[in-house]
């Protein structure tokens, strides 16, 4: 009996030396942030740590040893309130603009989420209070720089949490390569081949060049300035140099599927697709009934959970309709409406349903999507083919991506007709390359050492054991672009070539002078 008593005071020591007590501070209101987010802390718990989130979304299924405190910043409420019309402002000025991904507009809007974080009553009392946690979390890329201070407040490493895979800012911070001639940055959607052209590369650098030097020259100062007005507390370094010392960044991405190859630092670690064992829900009878019995396979038709797709003019909606009535397969069609007009026999319309789930269903032929991270990920998984009408953000990428793989098909929203959705509906379902490209890719995808939830546990664990774990972190994370980039370098041989082309030219102007005076003839003669 002893040493039973002993042996389960052993374990509770031990386990309360391995737990960590987490703190994550989450405010950005995108639910897709939330889902891959919430998928790393869930197999953090489960691991035995104890998590404090302050985040928008509190948890749809209880997590244990878990703390959740709802921040809600004042974008959340803008973003319930766009209309079809805001978001048509978009697909047209993507390939339009050298700075396509308009990132300038996000940064602009989490300047307000940094500012209602740090004013909130809740996290005013973090800060004050005498707290103790092992490992700081938050989302630093996306606009939220300013949030790195906590890490700086309690002492402890930080691990940045991406929701989307790196890219040219991601990888700056994280000591990263751009690799500008060879992986497209999400910010310029150049690509159209695996191999850039001459364009494509002089583009992917302009714009690369313009987000690197409005990131470091506008909106750093920026951060530091929310920094300045909302934190008061001295000795508190510049948001640069809390960038520096990020320990850790989780991305969501995978190496080889979901988005370009490119190298890693050991800093940065993707677990894209750590969502999708946490999604795979029950579907509703009448769904089930409706994919079984679709005998010439069924099409999924969502545009994700932020376009109100209900609210389409009736000329769009229109569009739809008339090609899908003229299909033989079945379409289950996610829309927040059940009074569609003239809606075929073919159509089943639901405003939410297991999207993974159907996906994975065997009669699953088709996948049209707006090319959202998750859906486009969530299609990998089920190895099923797309046709993509991508808005804003990253889905014009994704969709691009998947298309340059022989996945799916992209069409653009402002030059959408009947007869353009028809043709790349069928070219996907009867063209086999596109089925079995994905298939292919599915396997891929799902072919990995570890899962993408071990994966982060490991890591975030790694940089517990060893005190942040700097020794990831590359030199070249550390040091001002102009050196990285070796502009001093260039500047100095470009110098020097210029002073030996100056000294050239003046030996023999002198040498040319002297050779004409010793020619010029004398007088007497």
């Amino acid at each position: 009996m002893r040493h039973l008593i002993v042996w389960a005071i052993t374990l509770c020591v031990v386990e309360e030396v391995l737990s960590a007590r987490i703190l994550a501070v989450l405010p950005f209101p995108g639910r897709s942030h939330h889902i891959f987010s919430t998928a790393i802390m869930r197999a953090l718990a489960q691991r035995g740590h104890h998590i404090v989130e302050y985040s928008p979304f509190p948890p749809v299924k209880p997590i244990p040893n878990h703390i959740h405190v709802e921040l809600h910043p004042r974008y959340e409420q803008e973003i319930k309130s766009w209309t079809y019309e805001d978001f048509m402002k978009y697909p047209a000025q993507h390939d339009k603009s050298i700075f396509g991904f308009k990132i300038r507009r996000i940064w602009e809007i989490n300047y307000s989420v940094c500012e209602d974080t740090l004013k909130h009553k809740g996290i005013q009392s973090l800060l004050k209070s005498n707290e103790k946690f092992d490992v700081v979390m938050t989302e630093s890329t996306f606009g939220e720089e300013s949030l790195l201070v906590f890490g700086h407040r309690f002492s402890a490493p930080t691990v940045c949490i991406e929701g989307f895979f790196p890219w040219s800012i991601l990888n700056s911070n994280a000591g990263n390569s751009l690799s500008i001639a060879s992986v497209p940055d999400f910010t310029s959607m150049v690509f159209k081949n695996e191999l850039l052209s001459f364009k494509d590369r002089l583009l992917n650098f302009i714009s690369i060049s313009r987000s690197l030097w409005h990131y470091h020259y506008t909106h750093l100062p920026l951060q530091d300035q929310i920094l300045k007005q909302n934190y008061n507390f001295s000795n508190t370094p510049s948001v640069r140099d809390m960038v520096k010392n990020v320990s850790l960044y989780l991305t969501n991405s995978h190496p080889a599927v979901v988005n370009y190859i490119q190298p890693h630092t050991p800093n940065i670690v993707p677990v894209g697709g750590i969502h999708i064992s946490t999604l795979d829900s029950p579907v509703p009878q009448d769904v089930l009934r409706f994919m079984d019995d679709a005998k010439d396979g069924f099409i999924y038709f969502s545009l994700g959970t932020l376009v109100p797709t209900h609210l389409m003019p009736k000329e769009v909606l229109t569009i739809f309709i008339n090609v899908f009535k003229i299909l033989p397969q079945r379409i289950l069609w996610k829309i927040d409406s059940n009074s569609l007009p003239d809606l075929p026999r073919n159509v089943m319309t639901k405003p939410w349903v297991p999207q993974l789930s159907v996906l994975g269903h065997k009669n699953c032929r088709l996948f049209i999507t707006h090319g959202g991270l998750f859906s486009h990920q969530e299609a990998i998984h089920a190895g099923v083919p797309t046709v993509g009408i991508p808005f804003f953000a990253d889905q014009p990428y994704n969709v691009q991506y998947s298309q340059l793989r022989g996945r799916g098909v992209r069409l653009d929203f402002d030059t959408l007709t009947e007869e353009t959705l028809y043709k790349a509906v069928i070219m996907v379902l009867y063209n086999p390359q596109y089925q079995e490209n994905a298939a292919r890719l599915a396997s891929i995808y799902q072919d990995r050492p570890m899962s993408s939830a071990d994966s982060a546990v490991f890591w975030v664990e790694y940089v517990l054991r060893y005190g942040g774990a700097q020794h990831l972190r590359p030199a070249s994370a550390l040091l001002p672009w102009y050196q990285l980039y070796l502009v001093d370098v260039i500047a100095v041989l470009l110098l020097t070539a210029a002073l030996m082309v100056v000294a050239v030219y003046f030996v023999l102007r002198k040498i040319f002078r002297l050779f004409r005076r010793n020619t010029k003839p004398s007088k007497s003669s």
